[in-house]
């Protein structure tokens, strides 16, 4: 595991944003009709656009499956569970995953408060400069006559050095709702046959020679050197497309690293 903000006494707004189904740029004829919903919460001391509070922001796509909306939210809800934190359960709906953000929030501020009390000191800054955000932004990226491809973007803030940003992609069966995997995309056996193809790509794209070790020393965090894919792809029209969040491979300083393979490379091994 980044506004205008009004005077909303710790309120929770959900609203539709639009009655007419969205369609994807592909136009295909069956194509999911879905309408966007937001989702808004801020903490008490949300009062003008520089106040010291918590802010969330939520923005999903609701269609007219009720699994499949699930499905996509719990998908969005594990983004923001602390895996590591065993005291913590995934939140099964917006406003408990709010509730518990802006109670984390105005816990940290309160500890800041009698600190800075007990010390008899003025506060210099450290996590109380800032305010706490938690964005999360799910579109419906493309849509094809067997596929539904999310892509969702994840923003927030807890302190620290900088924000965090994350981008991830959801690929799911438009019979089954199920998310889809590589191995339902590619025949039995594929894996070698693909990262050779996938790193001999990557190499091209960032200008490595054969040679050259995926290591620390050269910029990238690849375990012990050795090129991996994930599973965080989807089918463009052009072929399979791949990526890697900040400090997944790289440096957070180096962003996201996409890697595209055309599907005239994958001939043969995709079903």
């Amino acid at each position: 595991m980044n506004y205008k903000l009004l005077y909303i006494p710790f309120l929770a707004l959900l609203w539709s944003c639009g009655n007419s189904p969205q369609k994807d740029a592909e136009g295909t004829s069956d194509t999911l009709s879905y309408s966007i919903k937001k989702y808004e919460n801020h903490s008490k001391t949300c009062v003008k656009e520089d106040s010291l509070c918590a802010t969330v922001k939520f923005e999903y796509p609701e269609f007219e499956s009720v699994e499949l909306n699930k499905t996509i939210q719990k998908e969005l809800f594990n983004l923001f569970h602390d895996d590591y934190d065993t005291t913590k359960i995934v939140k099964v709906d917006f406003n408990e995953l709010a509730k518990s953000f802006i109670a984390d929030y105005e816990e940290k501020v309160q500890e800041g408060k009698d600190f800075v009390n007990k010390a008899n000191a003025k506060n210099e800054g450290g996590f109380l400069a800032n305010p706490w955000y938690m964005e999360g932004y799910n579109k419906v990226q493309r849509q094809t006559d067997k596929y539904l491809m999310l892509h969702t973007n994840t923003n927030w803030f807890m302190g620290g050095s900088h924000p965090i940003s994350m981008e991830y992609y959801y690929v799911y069966d438009r019979k089954t709702f199920k998310r889809v995997t590589l191995e339902d995309v590619f025949q039995k056996g594929f894996d070698q046959k693909l990262l050779n193809i996938a790193e001999a790509k990557f190499r091209k794209q960032e200008n490595l020679k054969p040679a050259d070790k995926l290591t620390e020393e050269n910029g990238y965090f690849f375990e012990n050197g050795k090129f991996l894919l994930n599973d965080n792809f989807m089918l463009t029209e052009k072929g399979i497309k791949f990526l890697y969040n900040v400090y997944e491979i790289k440096p957070y300083v180096a962003g996201v690293t996409e890697l595209e393979i055309p599907y005239e490379d994958l001939k043969g091994i995709m079903k």
